[in-house]
This record gives C-alpha cells, sequence and structure tokens, in this order.
C-alpha cells in the first residue's frame, strides 16, 4: 500500500512513464484479486496529476479505466474523481469519450457523491 501512496504523490510532480505503467499495471492486477486500494490510489493520481500537469494519454487512460469499472460494477470511486478533476481543472478539457461523458452527465456535480 506504501508503495501505492507513494506512486499516486510523487508521479504528480515527478512523472515517468514506466513508473507510471508499473503502477497502473499492479493497481490492476491488485484489482482483480479484489484489492482496490492500488486503483484508488491511480484514481488519485489521474484527478491531482492531471490537474496539475495535463497529459493526453494519461486523460485517456483515466477515462477508459473510469468506463471500465463503472460498466463491471457500477463502481463510483473513479466516475467521482474525474468529476472532480472536470469540475477543478482550470485548462481546456479535450471533448471525452462519448459514454464516459455521458455518465458524468448522470452525476453532474460532487455532491451527488455525498452519502445520504
Amino acid at each position: 500500500n506504501t508503495l501505492f501512496r507513494f506512486w499516486s504523490v510523487n508521479l504528480r510532480n515527478h512523472f515517468n512513464r514506466s513508473m507510471y505503467g508499473e503502477f497502473k499495471s499492479l493497481a490492476l492486477e491488485d484489482s482483480k484479486e479484489g484489492d482496490n486500494y492500488g486503483l484508488q490510489c491511480l484514481f488519485r493520481y489521474y484527478s491531482y496529476g492531471l490537474e496539475k500537469e495535463f497529459r493526453m494519454n494519461v486523460f485517456v487512460d483515466f477515462q477508459e479505466l473510469v468506463l471500465e469499472r463503472y460498466l463491471q460494477s457500477k463502481d463510483l470511486y473513479g466516475v467521482e474523481k474525474l468529476r472532480a478533476f472536470v469540475t477543478y481543472y482550470k485548462g481546456d478539457i479535450p471533448s471525452m469519450k462519448h459514454e464516459v461523458q455521458e455518465i458524468l452527465n448522470e452525476y453532474p456535480t460532487l455532491d451527488c457523491f455525498k452519502k445520504k
């Protein structure tokens, strides 16, 4: 868990393609075994890291993973992190995949994720 937390924070300031690839790969692998902590760290990296420095290839990965997790299990963690990114990012956000935009339209604000 410490390594996932490290990657989530470190990659925001010191992006390294191979480190990112390993982070993503291991987070997905752990998730298949039922441990989602790595994916949660990866989603936090996507949200905060892209806000700090936008990278189109990482943004595409973010969208694909949000869509995959949502379609598989209605997992909202990634949707919430993507909504946060879209809400707080100061730059222009490129158009998103249609399916991802449809999911975000179901959750138009961050308040939608608050526990009732």
